[in-house]
């Protein structure tokens, strides 16, 4: 049963921390595109984002 809260644990944790690297990159976006006058695509490439984080990213812009 402890392995069991033991992964649970470990996966909530993950995700939480995947959740705040996304609210993070969110956040950042938005500031490029406010401050630097740039667009979604654009600030995106700035700052590196790949394909799949870019994905995910768009659907909350």
């Amino acid at each position: 049963m402890c392995e069991a809260v033991e992964k649970y644990a470990k996966d909530y944790a993950e995700q939480k921390a995947e959740i705040v690297r996304l609210n993070s990159l969110l956040e950042s976006i938005r500031n490029l595109m406010a401050n630097m006058k740039l667009g979604a695509e654009q600030a995106m490439n700035v700052l590196g984002i790949n394909e799949h984080d870019r994905e995910i990213l768009q659907k909350r812009l």
